[in-house]
């Protein structure tokens, strides 16, 4: 079978994917440095580190949808152990009703190329890229803390209103809280109405 692999013309063709994977919490301080970090030279060259680390996961749904096959970890006698970060993503396509067994998402991962029918193996991967650079720049290392500080903000300033809008959220705030507050109306904390918000 024919290797998926990059044109050595393609930005990203030397990166490695048979190396060590570096360990979450590295990638993690590394994602927090970046996020805290002004724009500068160095949060750019962050960022290409960043992308580094995620070469090797790229490159493996990359090959899961050019090839259409399940990315296994084979464990003792279950040779068909699906690999644990890409199970959760093939749930999402799986029919209702249907078991996350090995021949379920075997049948998912052979129709994910009809979302990128036409590209070349390199324009996915471009693709990949694109969307983990967005998430990489909208990461928030502080996001729990900011919902809690919010949430509080709520609580404390309005408890005794029924309505209340994001701009008076905000005259107690030193953020933006609309990003939270679409969250808490997600989660139904918070009640979105034509002229305002409801606890």
């Amino acid at each position: 079978m024919k290797p998926v692999t990059l044109p050595s013309s393609h930005y990203a063709s030397g990166g490695k994917i048979d190396i060590a994977l570096r360990p979450i919490e590295e990638i993690t301080a590394l994602g927090c440095r970046y996020a805290d970090l002004p724009d500068n030279a160095e949060k750019e060259d962050l960022l290409l580190d960043l992308c580094q680390c995620f070469h090797p996961y790229l490159m493996k749904y990359l090959v899961m949808i050019c090839r259409g096959h399940v990315p296994i970890a084979g464990h003792g006698g279950n040779p068909h152990f699906i690999n644990k970060n890409v199970k959760p993503f093939l749930i999402y396509f799986l029919p209702k009703g249907q078991k996350p067994n090995f021949p379920n998402l075997s049948k998912v991962v052979r129709h994910l190329h009809l979302a990128f029918k036409g590209l070349e193996t390199e324009e996915i991967y471009d693709i990949f890229m694109e969307h983990l650079i967005n998430t990489m720049k909208g990461f928030d290392p502080h996001y729990k803390a900011k919902v809690k500080l919010v949430v509080e903000t709520i609580n404390n300033e309005f408890s005794k209103q029924k309505q209340f809008t994001a701009a008076d959220v905000n005259r107690h705030l030193d953020i933006d809280s609309n990003r939270y507050l679409r969250l808490l109306g997600r989660i139904g904390f918070l009640r979105t109405l034509k002229d305002g918000l409801e606890e």
